[in-house]
């Protein structure tokens, strides 16, 4: 089945669990997938896996730290150069510190937020005029079920104290407001964004620093769900004809799910100070 033949697909966090999923999925639509990966090793490790099970297609690999906003632009400018369109962006790196203590990035941005909120955000605005270029054109947001202790008034953890766990569900709860704050400044550009969430899936390495007896019980919640259950929404976000034109949704299990992080107010307010932390480090 070639439903996707000849697309391009941007794919962030695609070395392991549900990223690798999708690019393996997506590859086997026909799709041509470029792997943004941190570690090009495994980058390159995927892309043999990838080949070894639909044959010849095109993986390209480049290199890309999603807390690192110098990285995200170079990533970003080698997509512009390298190739003349951009079908959909799927946007599905992230981070959690587990037992580790809090850390800042680069760019001195706490870490989880630094890569699973701003990142989602540079690296969506430094690649629209491409996916505009490209229209009909897609972004998938990979967000999650697993958000709350939102507070957009301390998004660092500067007043409250820092939890791992905490630090990731509030990253996930500003992804779905990133997804709501872009859908609508793409209005009429053919370009849709939705996000999504996988579902509990403790084999992913989000859970690489967790305490074990936490993997275990959450194991046991999640009825054991895999990988590559967790990607099927994903990929049908990226690929299905019936999804196109549709924006500003939240899907778990390929059907739509009421999301209560939404308001006008708080995207925009969340939008504002991710365009301020970017360009203050590109200043």
């Amino acid at each position: 089945m070639d439903s996707m033949k000849g697309k391009l697909i941007v794919l962030t966090g695609a070395t392991s669990g549900v990223g690798k999923e999708i690019a393996i999925q997506l590859a086997g639509l026909g799709a041509r997938v470029v792997l943004g990966c941190r570690d090009l090793e495994k980058g390159s490790a995927i892309s043999a896996e990838i080949i070894g099970r639909h044959g010849p297609t095109e993986i390209n690999i480049l290199p890309v730290d999603m807390s690192s906003q110098q990285s995200i632009r170079a990533f970003a400018q080698r997509l512009r150069e390298q190739f003349p369109r951009l079908d959909v962006l799927i946007n599905n790196a992230a981070g959690n510190r587990g037992t580790l203590p809090k850390i800042d990035s680069i760019d001195g941005i706490e870490l989880t937020f630094a890569t699973n909120v701003v990142g989602y955000f540079l690296l969506t605005r430094e690649l629209l005029d491409l996916l505009k270029g490209s229209a009909p054109a897609r972004i998938v947001n990979v967000a999650s079920t697993y958000a709350s202790d939102l507070d957009l008034d301390d998004l660092q953890f500067k007043k409250r104290p820092f939890e791992s766990f905490r630090a990731y569900a509030q990253s996930k709860a500003c992804d779905r407001l990133l997804t709501w704050a872009v859908s609508r400044r793409l209005e009429g550009s053919g370009v849709t964004a939705n996000a999504m969430t996988p579902g509990l899936i403790t084999e992913t390495g989000l859970y690489r620093n967790a305490a074990p007896e936490l993997v275990s019980r959450l194991t046991q919640y999640s009825g054991g769900r895999t990988s590559a259950q967790g990607a099927d929404t994903a990929v049908w976000l990226a690929s299905s004809p019936e999804l196109e034109g549709v924006t500003g949704k939240f899907f778990e299990n390929r059907a739509e799910l009421p999301c209560e992080f939404r308001g006008e107010a708080a995207e925009e307010k969340l939008w504002a100070i991710c365009a301020s932390l970017a360009d203050q480090s590109a200043a």
